[in-house]
């Protein structure tokens, strides 16, 4: 009875302490007037992981998968993220493009696979390939970023 007391204590404890040194399950998000062709400072944190800068691109990328090139391919975002903790962390990010009127123009996103280590930088690359036709027309965008 003694052990299965102490076992529940630490399970507590654990469930207390661990959401505020691992930044588990965070989610921020920003909305922003978009430019084209040139890295912009966004500066969004969530748990000491950052989104320092992001560049949206007109020119069409494709991408790769486990067969080779994707079916998908079209203008993108790229991003760079730190890693400005004490330990690993994993993120995931989503961007929705709108144009003058609010209205959305399109949206991707991105799941880091594996996770980053305390200092690590990561540049990643989300491509608007499904619905990309208006692309061109977007003056706004919003970006969330979450951590697990």
């Amino acid at each position: 009875m003694r052990y299965l007391h102490l076992t529940a204590v630490l399970a507590l404890i654990c469930l207390v302490a661990l959401p505020a040194t691992y930044a588990w399950g965070e989610t921020v998000s920003k909305s922003k007037s978009l430019t084209m062709e040139k890295w912009e400072t966004i500066d969004m944190e969530v748990g000491g992981l950052v989104l320092k800068e992001v560049r949206f691109t007109t020119d069409t990328k494709g991408t790769t998968g486990r067969f080779g090139l994707s079916a998908t391919s079209g203008p993108y975002m790229t991003f760079v993220v730190y890693n400005n903790t004490a330990h690993e962390i994993d993120y995931g990010i989503a961007v929705a493009l709108f144009d003058k009127n609010g209205k959305l123009v399109t949206a991707g996103s991105f799941s880091h696979t594996g996770e980053l280590d305390p200092g690590e930088r990561h540049e990643g690359t989300i491509v608007f390939g499904e619905v990309n036709r208006c692309f061109t027309e977007a003056v706004k965008y919003q970006v969330v970023m979450e951590t697990y």
